[in-house]
């Protein structure tokens, strides 16, 4: 798995070479999804109720890169610069939803967080609009 991770950066850091100092950003970075509201590992969004108005962030390395607030479906869209979301190809960012549980169902916990890797597929690296989306939501109790 490092291999593979490492054999991606350079080809990322290739790509930026090949692009010129004019265009040194790498494209964007663009993450859809659907956040539930429930607990548990790997969340599943079919069957759980959607998590309406709740905040999403994109952090990587531990810096917050994009946010984004979920809609009354719990859908939400956001947007990242890949130069400074460069991490998100290498497994290096995580989607956090710290917004309380309780706030879409009084049931269920008020401390915790909704947290996600990232997946989709690598395509268009040169010049372009990569898409990924979240792997399944965990619950995490602080």
């Amino acid at each position: 798995m490092a291999s593979k991770a490492i054999l991606l950066a350079a080809a990322v850091v290739g790509a930026a070479c090949m692009l010129g100092a004019a265009d040194a950003k790498l494209g964007r970075l663009v993450i859809t999804g659907v956040v539930p509201c429930n607990t548990g590992s790997l969340i599943d969004i079919a069957t759980s109720p959607a998590f309406p108005n709740a905040d999403v962030e994109l952090r990587c390395a531990g810096k917050l890169v994009a946010g984004a607030t979920t809609n009354s479906n719990g859908s939400f869209a956001m947007e990242a610069d890949l130069t400074s979301a460069l991490a998100a190809l290498i497994g290096g960012c995580k989607l956090v939803v710290d917004t309380p549980l309780i706030k879409c169902n009084a049931d269920l916990p008020a401390v915790g967080s909704l947290v996600s890797y990232l997946q989709g597929p690598l395509t268009r690296l040169l010049g372009g609009i990569f898409r990924l989306f979240p792997a399944g939501f965990s619950f995490h109790a602080h």
